[in-house]
C-alpha cells in the first residue's frame, strides 16, 4: 500500500514541509516502486505537472524521456537486487522532460533513506537547461576563438609589460618547427635573432608608452627549430590596461618568403641594369605616372645627356620630352607620336625619328602591363643611320643582282649538267673498273691456293694484301654501279615473299662470329614471324650493312641490339648500339654520297661513305623509309620501315 501525502507529513513535520515547499529546487521523492508520493511547487514550476497529477504516478511516467524509461526501470531493479546504487549522493546532469514533451536538462542528487521498513529516494533538482546552453555557447564561442587564433597564418603572441612570454598561437610553433606547449627557456624572446633582441626591446616599450602606433611594423628574425632564419613583421597592440588581456597582444606574419622575393628582385634589378647599361640600344623605362625608372647610358648618349643615366631615376619625362623636342626634324610631331602612343597603350615598333644633325633613330615603345592594367612605358632607340645607308647600297646591290641572276641560272644549270656527267662518269668507270678487278682477284686466289707453287711467308702476306684491297675495291665498284642504277631508278626488284625474321636471325648470328672478337654482345628480339614482300638478296644487303655499321662504330664491351616488330601493313627493324654516336650537326647530310660523320673520320674508323647511300636507295625502292636517331658518345639507332605488300608496278 502507497503512502500518502498525510503519512509524508508524519515523517517529516510540518516545518519541514514548510521548507519543501519553499525550496528553489524541485524536491522529489519516491517509494521503492518509483511512485511519487512528494512533488513540491518547484517540480510543478520545472516539470508542469501538478502536485495531484504527480503523486501516485510512477516517476519515470512523468519526468523521464521515453528514451530512458527502460533504462531508469532496469537501474532500479538492479539496486533492489543488489545493493548497488552508483548514481546516488552524485551531482549527474541528465535530460528530463516536461508535461508538454519538451526536454530540458536537469541537475538532479538522489538520497536513499528507510523508513516505516521500506526503501524511499528523495531527489533534489534544478533546470540547468539555460546554464547548459549558456555554457555551452560559451564552450562553442572559445571554440571559434580558438580556431580563429591557431588556423590563422598570422602569429598571436601576448607578453608581459617586462616582455616576458605568457602565450603563442599555435601557427607560431607550426611556422618555426617546434612542438606544440614549447616553452623555451627565456621565452620567446629567447629565440629571436641576436642582432635583432635590442631592436625588439625598443620596439616592445614603444609599443607600450604609445610611441608606436598600432599599425606600424617591425621586421624581426625568429630562429627555427632547424636552425633556419624566419622573418616576422610584427604589430602591437597595448592591452596591458584591459582586464580581459593584461598584456601586449603581438600579430606577426612570416614574411621569408617575401623577404627572398625582394632580395630575388632586388639582385635582378641590378642584374637588369647591368644588361641595360651594355646594350647598344638607348632603353628609357617610365612608370604610370610618366617618371623615370630607370635609363641606360646608351640612351643618356644618344640624346647627349651630360648626366650619369642613374641619376635621371624619378625625372620628369614629359617635361624632358618637351625640352628634347627642337633635337628632331619635326619636333611638334614627335610630341605628338610620343603622347599617340601612351595614349593608345599597343606596342608600337620600327617608327623612323629624323634628327636636326643627320641622324636617323629607329624607336620601340611597349607598355608595361600588370593584371591588365598598364603600369609603366618601355622606349628603345636605335640609331639606324648607317643602316639606312647600308639599305641604300643594298637596293644598287640588289639592281645589279637583277643583272647577274640570269648568269647565276645558267651556271646553276651548268652544275647540274654537270653533277648528271658527273653520275654517268662514275657509272662508266665504275663498269670499267670491274672487268680488270674481276682478273686481279681471280689471279690473286689462285696464287693464294698455290697453283703456282708454295711461296714464302713474305710472299703470302704481300698476296693477302693484294687480296683485300682488292675485294675492297670490287665493292666499293659494286656499291658505286649500283648507287648510279638507283639514282637512273634502273633497279629492278625481284618479287618474293621474305621471311623477315629469319632473315635477319640468320645476320644477327652472322654478325656475332665478327662481334665476339671484340666482346661485343648482339641481341635479337624478335617473334621471328615477320614476313614481307620484297627482294630478299637487297634486304639482305641492306640490314647486313646496318649490323655491320652498329658493330663497327661500337667500342669494344659494348651492345648492338635489333628489334623486330611487325604492325598491321608494315614491318619494323631498328639496329641500336652503344657506340660513338653521331654529331647532331652530321645528322643531316648522313645518307649522302661518301658523306662520313666527323668523328668516323678523326677516329679513323674505316668506310667509303656509300653504305648508308645505298641502303636508303634500296629501302625506298621497297616504298619504305630510313630513319635515324642518334647522340654523340651514347649511341645510334638505325629504323627501317617496310611495307608488308609492294604496290603494282
Amino acid at each position: 500500500m502507497q503512502p500518502s501525502i498525510a503519512t509524508s507529513a508524519e515523517w517529516l513535520g510540518e516545518p519541514a514541509r514548510a521548507q519543501i515547499r519553499a525550496a528553489l529546487d524541485a524536491i522529489i521523492t519516491i517509494d521503492q516502486a518509483g511512485v511519487v508520493v512528494e512533488w513540491n511547487p518547484s517540480a510543478e514550476q520545472i516539470f508542469g505537472y501538478s502536485s495531484d497529477e504527480a503523486i501516485g504516478t510512477e516517476l519515470a511516467e512523468l519526468i523521464v524521456p521515453h528514451r530512458l524509461m527502460d533504462a531508469h526501470r532496469a537501474g532500479m531493479a538492479h539496486y533492489f537486487s543488489t545493493g548497488e546504487g552508483p548514481a546516488l549522493d552524485q551531482r549527474l546532469e541528465l535530460p528530463g522532460r516536461r508535461a508538454d514533451g519538451s526536454e530540458i536538462t536537469v541537475e538532479l542528487t538522489i538520497t536513499a533513506f528507510e523508513a516505516e521498513g521500506r526503501k524511499w529516494f528523495t531527489g533534489y533538482a534544478r533546470d540547468i537547461s539555460e546554464l547548459t546552453r549558456i555554457r555551452e555557447e560559451l564552450m562553442l564561442s572559445e571554440q571559434r576563438f580558438r580556431a580563429i587564433v591557431e588556423g590563422s597564418s598570422d602569429i598571436i603572441t601576448i607578453l608581459n609589460a617586462d616582455g616576458s612570454w605568457r602565450f603563442t598561437s599555435e601557427s607560431g610553433t607550426r611556422i618555426t618547427g617546434y612542438e606544440k606547449g614549447f616553452e623555451p627557456e627565456g621565452g620567446i624572446l629567447a629565440l629571436l635573432h641576436p642582432d635583432d633582441s635590442e631592436l625588439a626591446l625598443n620596439a616592445l616599450q614603444s609599443i607600450i608608452s604609445g610611441d608606436r602606433s598600432p599599425g606600424e611594423p617591425v621586421e624581426l628574425r625568429i630562429i627555427g627549430n632547424d636552425g633556419a632564419v624566419h622573418w616576422f613583421e610584427t604589430t602591437g597592440v597595448n592591452m596591458l590596461d584591459d582586464p580581459a588581456v593584461e598584456g601586449v597582444v603581438l600579430h606577426a606574419r612570416d614574411v621569408t618568403d617575401r623577404r627572398a622575393a625582394d632580395d630575388a628582385v632586388r639582385l635582378r634589378t641590378g642584374q637588369m641594369a647591368g644588361i641595360m647599361n651594355n646594350l647598344n640600344v638607348g632603353v628609357l623605362v617610365e612608370d604610370d605616372e610618366r617618371r623615370v625608372v630607370a635609363a641606360n647610358q646608351a640612351f643618356a648618349d644618344t640624346f647627349g645627356i651630360e648626366i650619369p643615366a642613374e641619376s635621371m631615376t624619378g625625372a620628369d619625362c614629359v617635361a624632358a620630352m618637351r625640352a628634347a623636342r627642337n633635337l628632331f626634324k619635326d619636333p611638334e610631331g614627335f610630341v605628338a607620336s610620343v603622347e599617340m602612343n601612351v595614349a593608345k597603350k599597343r606596342p608600337v615598333r620600327n617608327e623612323l625619328l629624323a634628327l636636326t644633325d643627320g641622324r636617323y633613330l629607329e624607336r620601340d615603345y611597349v607598355p608595361v602591363r600588370d593584371q591588365g592594367q598598364v603600369k609603366g612605358h618601355i622606349w628603345l632607340y636605335r640609331d639606324v643611320t648607317e643602316e639606312l645607308e647600308l639599305t641604300q647600297r643594298r637596293e644598287e646591290m640588289l639592281e645589279l643582282e637583277r643583272h647577274t641572276r640570269r648568269q647565276v641560272e645558267e651556271q646553276n644549270e651548268a652544275l647540274r649538267e654537270l653533277d648528271e656527267l658527273k653520275t654517268q662518269l662514275v657509272a662508266t668507270a665504275s663498269h670499267e673498273l670491274r672487268t680488270p678487278l674481276a682478273s686481279i682477284v681471280s689471279f690473286a686466289d689462285l696464287l693464294a691456293d698455290g697453283h703456282a707453287g708454295a711461296h714464302p711467308p713474305e710472299e703470302m702476306r704481300f698476296i693477302d694484301a693484294i687480296q683485300r684491297n682488292a675485294d675492297r675495291l670490287l665493292h666499293l665498284v659494286d656499291d658505286l654501279l649500283l648507287l648510279a642504277r638507283l639514282e637512273s631508278k634502273a633497279v629492278a626488284l625481284l618479287r618474293e615473299q621474305v621471311a623477315v625474321g629469319d632473315l635477319i636471325a640468320e645476320l644477327v648470328e652472322n654478325a656475332r662470329a665478327r662481334a665476339s672478337d671484340r666482346s661485343i654482345s648482339i641481341e635479337l628480339h624478335s617473334d621471328g614471324s615477320a614476313s614481307i614482300e620484297g627482294d630478299r638478296s637487297k634486304l639482305t644487303q641492306v640490314i647486313d650493312n646496318l649490323i655491320s655499321n652498329a658493330v663497327k662504330f661500337t667500342s669494344d664491351g659494348g651492345e648492338v641490339t635489333v628489334v623486330v616488330e611487325q604492325q598491321f601493313d608494315t614491318v619494323t627493324v631498328a639496329v641500336s648500339d652503344t657506340g660513338i654516336g653521331i654529331p647532331s650537326e652530321d645528322l643531316d647530310r648522313l645518307f649522302e654520297r661518301f658523306f662520313r660523320a666527323d668523328n668516323a673520320r678523326k677516329n679513323q674508323i674505316p668506310g667509303t661513305g656509300l653504305g648508308l647511300s645505298v641502303s636508303l636507295g634500296l629501302v625506298e625502292l621497297h616504298g619504305g623509309s630510313l630513319a635515324v636517331e642518334s647522340a654523340e658518345g651514347v649511341g645510334t639507332t638505325m629504323t627501317v620501315t617496310l611495307p608488308k605488300r609492294q604496290a603494282n608496278a
